[in-house]
């Protein structure tokens, strides 16, 4: 069946009379449109609606634009105004090539059962503190290749979704890109950019994330509530906060990447348990990784130049209770120290090297007990290890060159403990009440 608005009134349907308007059409079917302008407000029931590039459905701000139910799928078309864009009330809907604004609510919502299929589409926010779509518990929703533009408060905001997948998403200026409480979503090649929020938020909810870009916001990850992370290919620049933020969750994270983070770290993990492999954090006005009360697991990475003005920040690695396992880093030149264990913790380094740290090579604090295993210490402005406030370090094949302050500080008067067995380089430790072991130092070139 075919429908041009220009048509005159009393079509049949046909090519040569078509209808006149999308209520003049009965039953389902297929219907293709003429370049014009339709109302909306309609009800689309077991239809496929096929447009063209100057074909829109436009409404008021009484009511959504489109309701659909059944089966439905809409093509080439642009739903324009409307308290909402397009409801997805029951049955599946699939959308291509559709273009939605002028909202003033969600651009697209699918109900409770339904489900969603949105494909080489733009959303464009008309007015801040409005989700793009909107995907209400037991909803499900797959998008592919949709552009996201203009102050979405989130552009895709999901409550206990059935399911809920994201694919090829770009999304620019959304003060959230991702808002995810409870249930599961897929995220893969999404790129977050120009907001002041998280790019991506999960609370209570399990994401599995690939190849995602996330440029300034607050974050470019925050998980909370209990929230299960896996993820592959994370990139976060710029971001106001942290790169990463994982907080009462679980994580495994490969290839994570963080640049020029904000005031809380490159990555700040709180009592979580986390596992990363293949971490690059380079730059920023904090930490690098700190770790407050935290399960931790590293393996290999490096952290390079993260610096700050307050004498507590600027260390490569920070972990603050809990326990942490870190093994293949790279550290230079942090304004700090390079690894700093500290407040109870319990800290193993291995096979790592720290270069031109600002205070120390590695440090246990405040109760904290470190063991290190082949780590290499050069250039620190201050010692390779230090050692104060009833903390206890055991180093084991240890190599120190051109330390400013000599090989090891440890405070007696303070109740610490160093136990050194095997010590390479041009510093030596010196024997002392609290500075005990097996060494002897072999000068290397």
């Amino acid at each position: 069946m075919f429908v041009d608005a220009s048509a005159p009134p009393g079509g049949d349907g046909s090519r040569a009379r078509p209808f006149r308007a999308l209520a003049d059409t009965a039953g389902p079917g297929r219907l293709r449109l003429a370049a014009g302008v339709y109302p909306g407000g309609v009800v689309l029931e077991e239809v496929e609606l096929v447009g063209g590039a100057a074909v829109v459905l436009a409404a008021s701000a009484s009511g959504p634009c489109v309701r659909a139910r059944g089966t439905v799928r809409l093509e080439s078309v642009q739903i324009q105004g409307g308290s909402g864009g397009l409801v997805v009330e029951r049955g599946r809907t699939t959308l291509a090539s559709v273009a939605f604004s002028g909202q003033r609510g969600a651009a697209l919502e699918v109900a409770a059962g339904a489900e969603l299929l949105l494909t080489g589409s733009t959303l464009q926010a008309s007015v801040s503190g409005l989700p793009g779509v909107r995907v209400l518990p037991g909803g499900k929703a797959e998008l592919r290749q949709v552009r996201f533009q203009g102050p979405f408060q989130r552009a895709v905001e999901a409550t206990r979704p059935a399911l809920l997948r994201l694919s090829g998403l770009e999304i620019q200026d959304a003060v959230t890109g991702l808002w995810l409480s409870g249930g599961a979503a897929t995220v893969e090649s999404i790129e977050v950019r120009g907001g002041r929020g998280p790019g991506l938020y999960v609370a209570g909810g399990t994401l599995q994330l690939r190849d995602v870009r996330v440029s300034g916001q607050e974050y470019g990850l925050l998980t909370g509530d209990a929230a299960r992370v896996d993820g592959r290919g994370l990139r976060s620049t710029g971001a106001e906060r942290a790169g990463v933020a994982v907080v009462r969750s679980k994580a495994v994270l490969d290839d994570v990447h963080v640049e020029s983070a904000g005031s809380m770290g490159g990555v700040q993990l709180i009592s979580s348990e986390v596992r990363i492999r293949g971490l690059e954090v380079q730059g920023g006005l904090s930490s690098g990784l700190v770790a407050r009360d935290a399960q931790v697991t590293v393996e290999g990475g490096a952290v390079t130049g993260p610096r700050s003005a307050d004498p507590a920040e600027g260390d490569a690695v920070q972990i603050r209770g809990g326990r942490a396992a870190l093994g293949g880093l790279r550290v230079q030149g942090c304004s700090g120290i390079g690894v700093l264990a500290a407040e109870g913790a319990t800290v193993t380094l291995a096979r790592s090297t720290i270069s031109g740290a600002g205070v120390a090579g590695v440090s246990a604090e405040t109760e904290a007990r470190l063991t290190s295993t082949d780590v290499s210490i050069e250039r620190t402005q201050g010692p390779a290890v230090l050692v104060t406030d009833h903390g206890t370090a055991q180093l084991r094949a240890t190599t120190a060159r051109s330390n400013r302050d000599g090989a090891v500080w440890a405070e007696c008067s303070q109740g610490v403990d160093v136990e050194i067995d095997g010590w390479t380089g041009d510093v030596a430790p010196m024997a002392s009440p609290c500075v005990h072991g097996a060494w002897a130092v072999t000068p290397r070139r």
